[in-house]
């Protein structure tokens, strides 16, 4: 009976606080004692995964369902606007007719005017919030009707004109070389009209591919609306070799490859799987030739003029035996601040160890992409070799450059170097 009655006691309880033999005893001993059941509520974290997930869902779908809504209205307001526009540029009544088709014409034209003003009539952005990183606009190309198209086919016939533009790049060129000291130096005295060239003109389809970054405007209604912002093409390239740095992953790449690669050699030879790397054969070869014989050392000058060769060398001191004896004290030297302070001995700068990053600097200069500038819209390339004469020898560039047949000059020039050689090469290897 009792153990009954305990069983059912104990099974509403959530803790096993007190060992199943002693309850038993004690309700043996005393029928009549009660055992207290205390109640416990677990409290579940505020911040759940099923919550956050449903609250992320409904705020999606709500801002989804605003801005479909907001793009009805604006839809709307759109509409209103046009009608307006068309009911205040009216076609003219029935008695004016007879003045001509010059008259609708004229109503046309300045009903795409008021269009116009309307649409640049648009609410100036207070504050810009980026909501991204910059990224290329869709590449365009030039109509038939476009200005700088028309400009293109009406310059490409005139070859008088052409030849002019070629022959300028040519005098450029030649002029920069020429007062540059270090060119001068190797070519010597440069003749500016002589030296070969070959000079194409390449017309570009469209114009430079241009950059936006995404976000939201604030306007002086205080609504905001979806719009973008135009970026420098140079800011939109800083911005993506640092985000995305390809020549220093690279680079550190090859650089720990290396380093892994040495240390396992060696580690291979320590342990005895592999014999030890050879010297290169600039050292085997340096090793063939005998060394030279050792000086002999120089005896000390006499401290007296009365000493004679007969008598033996003084004996030398204890001290000076024990000084030979003795290690290299481990004193830094005077002037050390914090020794005289503290005792406390640093180390020299000029003996730390140094990590040779020679390798990782060839690597990450020969990957490093320098940034490329698209020419301006209305122009076209100039490129092609040019070849520079001096009286010690001869230089040729590649040379590439952007004309703008608007202004009649250059705006853009890049010139690498192709090759230099010198009339008088003389053997290195020795006479």
């Amino acid at each position: 009976m009792f153990k009954a009655q305990v069983a059912a006691r104990r099974s509403f309880s959530l803790f096993r606080r007190v060992p199943t033999s002693t309850i038993i005893r004690s309700a043996a001993r005393d029928g009549h004692e009660t055992i207290h059941i205390q109640r416990v509520r677990f409290k579940k974290p505020f911040f759940t995964k099923s919550r956050l997930l449903n609250t992320a869902i409904t705020t999606a779908c709500a801002y989804g369902f605003l801005q479909w809504l907001d793009e009805e209205i604006e839809d709307e307001d759109a509409q209103q606007d046009v009608q307006k526009r068309r009911l205040h540029v009216r076609r003219p009544k029935p008695e004016e007719e007879g003045a001509g088709s010059e008259d609708d014409e004229v109503d046309e034209e300045v009903g795409e005017e008021v269009e116009d003003e309307d649409d640049e009539d648009e609410p100036e952005g207070l504050i810009f919030f980026p909501t991204g990183f910059s990224r290329p606009k869709p590449r365009t190309f030039y109509k038939g009707s476009d200005p700088e198209w028309q400009e293109f086919v009406r310059l490409a016939p005139d070859r008088q004109r052409m030849d002019r533009i070629r022959g300028e790049l040519v005098a450029l060129i030649r002029d920069l070389v020429a007062k540059n000291p270090q060119y001068r130096l190797r070519l010597g005295k440069i003749n500016p009209n002589t030296g070969s060239i070959w000079i194409e003109v390449k017309f570009p389809d469209g114009p430079p591919i241009e950059y936006e970054r995404p976000g939201f405007e604030l306007t002086e209604d205080l609504t905001f609306r979806r719009t973008t912002r135009p970026v420098h093409e140079l800011h939109h390239q800083r911005l993506s070799h640092l985000l995305v740095p390809t020549a220093a992953a690279n680079s550190v790449y090859l650089d720990s490859k290396r380093r892994v690669e040495k240390s396992w050699q060696g580690f291979k030879a320590y342990m005895g799987w592999e014999g030890k790397n050879k010297p290169p054969q600039a050292q085997r070869l340096l090793t063939q030739f005998p060394a030279p014989p050792p000086s002999p050392p120089k005896s000390p000058a006499p401290t007296t003029a009365a000493t004679s060769t007969s008598t033996p060398p003084p004996a030398p001191s204890t001290a000076s035996d024990a000084q030979q004896q003795a290690p290299p004290s481990s004193t830094p030297p005077l002037g050390n601040p914090a020794y005289e302070r503290f005792g406390i001995s640093l180390p020299d700068p000029s003996k730390a160890p140094t990590i040779d990053v020679s390798y990782l600097r060839m690597h990450l200069r020969k990957q490093h992409k320098h940034f490329h500038i698209q020419p301006p819209r209305g122009t076209f390339i100039v490129s092609g070799l040019i070849e520079v004469v001096g009286n010690r020898g001869k230089m040729t560039l590649d040379v590439a450059a952007a004309y703008d047949p608007k202004i009649g000059r250059y705006v853009m020039l890049t010139a690498n170097l192709r090759s230099l050689t010198e009339f008088k090469q003389r053997p290195k290897g020795g006479p």
